[in-house]
């Protein structure tokens, strides 16, 4: 397979994956860790903290499979 390929894949999984990280990121309890009445900025970490978890995933997944392909 060409990069082109797998670049397309890494895109795909990306936003595939990014939700479901966002739905398991919502069973932690992040109001231990900030103020009162701040659900705003517990949402907004939670939306940066899935895009970032997400992203490392799919890149770590995506790379297993180049190097994978490499091989053969």
């Amino acid at each position: 397979m060409n990069d082109y390929v797998f670049s397309v894949l890494r895109i795909v999984l990306f936003f595939i994956a990014t939700p479901f990280v966002f739905k398991a990121l919502q069973a932690v309890d992040f109001s231990r860790l900030f103020k009162a009445n701040s659900s705003n900025q517990i949402r907004l970490i939670i939306i940066f903290l899935s895009v970032i978890i997400g992203y490392f995933f799919i890149d770590v997944l995506v790379s297993l499979f180049e190097y994978v392909n490499s091989l053969v």
